[in-house]
């Protein structure tokens, strides 16, 4: 793609920066991978319901500080006053809905021993705690209470908290609670957790998970009872009320066998109820076939909406693509907003009815805005080769906010009319001096086919000048699976990293091959659940193994100077490539990947969501890169971190140690209390220079590469 789609008009310092690093590009020195870490980088993007005013956190260099900006102006202004490194999370952004507070979480999550995450090794420990800032900057953010997640009450004068297993309400600062608030609000049995207030902010809807089946309560916060929405032996989830408060709407997936575990590798049907809040009666609205469900509906995002004319809104891929559907409250067939051979992601909902949407209708490989109106109409709202990503509708829908990115731009929030055009970027509003904006290639899209005729798309990274002696080439592979690496700067912070990370091996001699292999998203539900994918029979090395034969036939490219990197499911197959084929990976860089599927069966982290039965134990030890240990020749550097709560250092542990006893060459980076995603940008140059320094030494490149 062209990585700036209309130069004239980039902002002026930007144009004039990139027309003096053009001039002078052959003789600029080599930049590091700070330098392309430089900016900041936005996420949390939110906006207040009657306010036309966003919120977002920046994250600069590890120092994360909330920030707002009103329109029309959209001027950013900055709301905390964080300066250290330190790891700690900012999450779960609220704004009230006059915008006048901002409420958010700090810090990381707890362990399963109720540890909370502390990153940079504070000897006193961390805490998980909500917090509460004044938008227009008069002071300090505030503690309002320990927990891990909050819902603000529609006046905006009380914060539900939620802690372990209960839910506590707390006033803001300064403000007087409702008379309703108390400490103790709900303690009921399981996990229990706010999910939405009724309109006129006496009913709060919540979610009772208890383990194997979960109920949807409404909690009369006058009369303090309790009454169940249509319990059943299900899984209920995300209750929704209509827009005159007397129904809720919920999801509802069947609960299973006893100890039955997920299984991210199939369809997962699902039903959508409607339940009367006065007496709980319930009555099934939708119920999608066999095909439907799966990740949409256990992903992180919402999946169900009450639109404020009436519509229910839902995500399926029941036609084979991921998109949004409307359905009467009344039942009915459901009406596609989404159209074509593509996959809808994040959502936004405008005061008329319009859904905005985030997706690759367009082109593929990018992500365009596009809005489809209450008559179904739908419109596309930015240039087609960006990555626009998490809109959120301003002041009702007359601006959008989202954020944007093109192969060389990193991400940035931006607004533009709701009419669409050209993003206006606003956060950050100038790159720093040290970026090397102007010499960052755009990768160049291409296609593969498997020995199995599956075809995938990959993007290549070329070296920049003449290659003067056949280089060495590196392949990454995305984690996930159920991801998709893109030909820019991705909205996913841990996959930005690895753009930056392969720009850099690019600038340095390396031809870099980024391959969107079978089992990942943007290509529809048949390409995300390919047969015998992972640990039952690891299909997705196909993929690579076309990768490799790609690259061992370029003319520039040293066939013996193959390399391979990439983290958790993309440390798998990087795992699994240096132990079957040594011969066409040189060496190879797994960030923590899993090893050794028969571990993961086991369960205690996400590696464990292929919901393994006992007889297709054999056929997973198999399929995992530890059962060709004994093949395994090519170097290898294992980089974890031991608090790790999605692939277990358990992993990484014991294939240092089986190799090492092989006589394999292994080097470690081990990150004391780091997760899987590094929160300290300490942690990511660690990682980052160590993978550098490892290819160099190991995978020469260039004129540097003598002949093995």
């Amino acid at each position: 793609m062209k990585g700036i789609r209309e130069r004239a008009r980039l902002p002026i310092i930007v144009a004039a920066a990139l027309a003096s690093s053009l001039a002078t590009a052959s003789a600029a020195p080599a930049f590091d991978i700070d330098d392309l870490l430089a900016p900041a980088q936005p996420e949390q993007l939110v906006a207040a319901a009657d306010a036309p005013l966003i919120a977002w956190v920046g994250n600069e260099r590890g120092v994360r500080n909330l920030w707002a900006a009103r329109a029309p102006r959209f001027e950013p202004r900055r709301l905390s006053a964080y300066d250290r490194d330190d790891g700690q999370l900012l999450s779960g952004l609220q704004l009230s809905r006059d915008g006048r507070w901002l409420v958010y979480v700090r810090g990381n999550k707890a362990d399963a021993s109720g540890q909370e995450g502390n990153p940079d090794g504070d000897p006193d420990g961390r805490e998980q705690a909500v917090w509460a800032v004044a938008t227009d900057g008069g002071d300090a953010p505030r503690r309002v209470a320990a927990g891990g997640a909050a819902l603000l009450s529609p006046r905006g004068d009380a914060v539900v908290v939620q802690q372990s297993r209960a839910l506590a309400c707390h006033g803001l600062p300064g403000v007087a609670p409702p008379w309703w608030c108390r400490p103790a609000l709900l303690n009921l049995r399981g996990r229990n957790r706010a999910a939405a207030f009724s309109p006129d902010g006496r009913t709060l809807a919540f979610v009772s998970d208890r383990g194997d089946r979960a109920f949807v309560g409404a909690l009369d916060l006058h009369a303090r009872a309790v009454r169940w929405m249509g319990p059943d032996f299900n899984r209920d989830s995300e209750p929704a009320f209509s827009p005159d408060g007397r129904r809720i709407a919920f999801l509802r997936i069947a609960a299973g066998r006893p100890q039955a575990p997920y299984d991210l590798s199939r369809a997962t049907p699902f039903e959508i109820w409607t339940a009367d809040v006065a007496d709980g009666r319930a009555r099934r609205v939708f119920a999608s076939d066999a095909r439907a469900g799966g990740y949409e509906q256990y992903n992180d995002a919402a999946t169900l909406l009450w639109a404020g004319d009436g519509r229910l809104l839902f995500a399926s891929e029941h036609d084979g693509w991921r998109r949004w559907y409307a359905l009467s409250p009344e039942g009915g067939a459901p009406r596609a907003l989404s159209r074509g051979r593509c996959e809808t992601e994040t959502v936004a909902l405008a005061a008329d009815g319009a859904l905005v949407f985030s997706g690759n209708c367009a082109q593929p490989d990018h992500r365009q805005l596009f809005a489809v109106d209450a008559g179904g109409r739908q419109r596309q709202l930015t240039p087609t080769r960006g990555i626009a990503s998490e809109p959120v509708a301003v002041a009702g829908g007359r601006w959008l906010a989202l954020r944007h990115a093109d192969a060389q731009l990193p991400t940035a929030i931006a607004v533009l009319p709701r009419a669409g055009g050209a993003p206006r970027r606003i956060f950050p509003a100038r790159l720093p001096e040290r970026f090397p904006l102007a010499r960052l290639r755009a990768p160049r899209a291409i296609e593969l086919t498997a020995d199995d005729g599956l075809r995938t798309r990959a993007f290549v990274f070329e070296p920049p000048g003449p290659a003067r002696a056949r280089r060495a080439a590196i392949v990454y592979v995305h984690g996930g699976p159920i991801w998709q690496t893109l030909p820019g700067w991705h909205y996913d912070s841990y996959f930005a990293h690895d753009y930056a990370m392969n720009q850099w091996l690019a600038s340095q001699g390396y031809v870099v091959l980024a391959l969107n292999f079978r089992s990942g998203t943007g290509y529809g539900q048949a390409f995300r659940l390919a047969a015998r994918q992972g640990p039952r029979g690891a299909s997705e090395y196909r993929d690579v193994l076309a990768a490799q034969a790609w690259l061992a036939a370029r003319a520039d490219v040293n066939p013996r100077r193959i390399g391979i990197h990439g983290g958790s499911f993309g440390g798998f197959l990087t795992a699994l490539a240096l132990a079957r084929d040594s011969a066409k990976f040189a060496a190879g860089v797994d960030r923590h990947g899993v090893h050794d599927w028969r571990e993961a069966a086991k369960g205690g982290d996400n590696s464990a969501l292929w919901g393994l039965r006992p007889d297709e134990l054999d056929l997973a030890w198999r399929s995992s890169p530890a059962f060709d240990a004994p093949r395994w020749r090519s170097p290898l550097l294992l980089i974890h971190g031991d608090d790790d709560r999605a692939v277990r250092y358990v992993h990484s542990l014991a294939l240092a140690a089986e190799l090492r006893a092989r006589g394999v060459a292994v080097e470690t980076l081990a990150l004391p209390d780091e997760d899987h995603v590094f929160a300290r940008h300490a942690s990511w140059l660690r990682a980052h220079r160590s993978t550098m320094a490892f290819f160099r030494r190991h995978l020469p490149t260039g004129e540097d590469a003598a002949e093995p």
